[in-house]
């Protein structure tokens, strides 16, 4: 298959056909979600928004991929990645040493519930015919890793008697593939028939179970080709688990963590799934035998794994591109500000805001040690006007502390004490808000505004290398870069469309923008306030935890409606990751639950991307937004009266 000429495009996994390209494709870091040196062997429970990556990584671990890995294993480009599967145990010299099979729960599992099944006959309905499924695509991964042919080859294949292997009715050991896929072919048939039909099922139609014989089955050894184990594992990976009913996702929940075997199983779902007092639940659930993931949280842990991981993605889908030759994705983004197309705008920034704070010190009579400090100050007409903002920001800070009180002169250690880098980038933001420069740019900026999650980025990189490639094709003689002007453009029109897609993603989805606007005008508000008093700026809201305990008690969220609608409306948020939420912060005295706004929704409102910055807010403040919205108090403006 031709690949597209621009292949960031390709952002889910199973649009990317080829195993080649996927494996050439796929980022080494995201292995670092396996924490475990056992991490192919336990329970483990992956779960992020949509595009967090699930899908991509249990991917990796089918018979296609470990195959095209150990066949490209010395090639440049596929070493790293054959390092960390071989450490991990997947693939080896001789090949790939595990059988990784992998289904997706969106196949009308949820469908059985329509069929007038008591609960209990409807769980093992469901079991049964998830049995049959992963029975098929056990067998068509072994003659796959066996390069042999499916459904043609089966009877080279064979289940031999073992203690711990359990069987279902029907079959007997020792028997050969032909035999288990018959009889799993039969089982699935027989269930999909009756739910095709208008009676269901009877008694005579099929007879469920409580658990899946196909764990202990397929287990390591019991599976055999010429006489030899087909692999040394066995992974189990089911996706797409939130699209089973509640019942069947909390029956399969309750026999995987009760199983003692030692076949690894993977269970994948988005955080719709959760409720909102699982969503805001206390950290990782872990427990002695299995692990848990949440995978845009574990990267927003290590945010310079996160944008190593994105950045190696992006390069290695820029050398994939058919029409462009880069010799480096980040290197195509222009990183500065401080060339001679932007000189004439902040030399008029550097002389404004120079005459502001000498007329500000003219005034007071404080400042003259301030400012012949700044008069000293060497750099380029951008490094000069932060840092007369920067001391900008400091008068207005002195002059509101000391309204009403003896004003003393300060000194120039009173202002080598107050500058910090929280108050550089305020500088620069305030700059770029008042003279219209671009402030949304380069790699490192790029791989923030994703917010922790791999689709997003490569949909903002996919944008910007879109434009990349439009200009080498017009003119290929030169090498194309984005300038920073450039790129906020993008981002701005990005940022646009996932504010668009809120009432389209959510439910509620009118109050639900309306929430997040609120949150967003609230808190460009606070950030442009003339002493920026939370440097760099403000962009996400918190409750308490004791507000929190109150949103995850069923009683509570029924007398106060209000507060349930708003509780709904956070937890889809959360899910979707419009919303990051940070539990138990600590501040004046008290525990809080920040709520982050996505970072890309932060580019709109032109607020910074930094985190900890938060204003407190009340339920009834916040259910109050949801349904008219924050309005800026009259009194007091932010900057230049915005």
């Amino acid at each position: 298959m031709r690949e597209p000429r621009n292949p960031f495009r390709l952002r889910a996994s199973e649009h990317i056909e080829s195993d080649t390209t996927f494996v050439r494709l796929f980022g080494p870091g995201m292995l670092d979600l396996l924490k475990s040196n056992d991490g192919l062997d336990r329970l483990r429970i992956l779960r992020s928004a949509p595009g967090g990556g699930k899908t991509t990584l249990m991917r990796l671990f089918t018979p296609g991929p470990l195959l095209t890995l150990h066949s490209f294993r010395l090639q440049e480009d596929c070493k790293e990645l054959y390092q960390r599967m071989s450490e991990l145990g997947g693939v080896a010299d001789v090949g790939p040493q595990l059988l990784g099979v992998m289904i997706s729960c969106d196949r009308n599992y949820a469908a059985l519930a329509d069929m007038g099944l008591d609960p209990i006959r409807q769980l093992r309905t469901f079991f049964a015919l998830l049995d049959a499924r992963l029975m098929m695509a056990a067998l068509r991964g072994a003659l796959t890793l066996k390069r042999l042919n499916y459904p043609a080859d089966l009877d080279r294949l064979e289940i031999v008697k073992s203690e711990n292997a359990e069987c279902p009715p029907g079959i007997r050991l020792p028997c050969n593939g032909s035999d288990l896929y018959n009889w799993a072919k039969k089982l699935e048939n027989s269930i999909c028939d009756a739910l095709d039909s208008f009676g269901g099922l009877n008694d005579s139609t099929i007879i469920g179970s409580d658990r899946l014989f196909t764990l202990k089955l397929l287990s390591a050894g019991n599976l055999q080709c010429a006489g030899t184990p087909v692999a040394d594992r066995l992974l189990i990976m089911l996706d797409d688990v939130q699209k089973l009913t509640r019942s069947q996702r909390q029956g399969l929940m309750d026999m995987v963590v009760n199983l003692r075997i030692n076949t690894g199983i993977w269970l994948a779902e988005r955080l719709e799934a959760l409720s909102f007092s699982d969503l805001v639940s206390q950290g990782a659930i872990m427990g002695r035998d299995y692990e848990y993931t949440y995978i845009e949280n574990a990267w927003r842990e290590r945010p310079k794994q996160f944008e190593k991981l994105a950045l190696n993605i992006a390069q290695r889908r820029a050398d994939q591109a058919t029409e462009v030759e880069t010799q480096s994705f980040s290197g195509a983004l222009e990183m500065s500000l401080d060339d001679t197309r932007w000189q004439p705008k902040y030399e008029e920034a550097l002389a404004l805001v120079k005459n502001r704070v000498k007329e500000m010190d003219a005034k007071s009579g404080r400042y003259s040690a301030w400012v012949s400090e700044r008069e000293r100050l060497e750099g380029t007409p951008r490094q000069q006007a932060i840092a007369w903002r920067m001391l900008e920001i400091l008068i207005e800070r002195e002059e509101r502390k000391n309204q009403g009180s003896f004003n003393f002169a300060l000194n120039v250690q009173d202002l080598e004490a107050k500058d910090d880098s929280s108050l550089r980038t305020a500088a620069e933001l305030f700059l770029s808000w008042e003279f219209k420069s671009p402030y949304y740019f380069g790699s490192t900026t790029l791989t923030r505004l994703a917010s922790s999650n791999i689709e997003q980025f490569l949909w903002l990189a996919g944008d910007e290398f879109e434009e990349v490639t439009s200009a080498s094709v017009i003119n290929p003689k030169e090498v194309a870069r984005l300038s920073p002007e450039r790129q906020e453009a993008i981002l701005r029109k990005a940022s646009q469309f996932l504010w668009d897609e809120i009432p389209r993603r959510l439910p509620r989805g009118r109050s639900a923008r309306l929430l997040l606007e609120s949150i967003a005008e609230f808190s460009n508000w606070q950030t442009y306030r003339p002493n920026a008093p939370y440097d760099p700026g403000v962009n996400g809201v918190a409750i308490s935890m004791q507000d929190r305990e109150r949103l995850m008690d069923p009683n509570y969220v029924v007398k106060f409606p209000n507060h349930g609608r708003l509780a709904e409306i956070l937890a889809a948020a959360l899910a979707n990751n419009f919303l990051e939420v940070q539990l138990d912060y600590s501040v004046k005295g008290d525990r809080w639950m920040i709520l982050n706004l996505n970072r890309l929704l932060c580019v709109r409102h032109k607020l910074p991307l930094n985190y900890g910055k938060f204003r407190e807010k009340t339920l009834d403040e916040l259910s109050g937004w949801m349904e008219r919205g924050f309005k800026r108090p009259e009194k007091e403006q932010g900057l230049f009266g915005s």
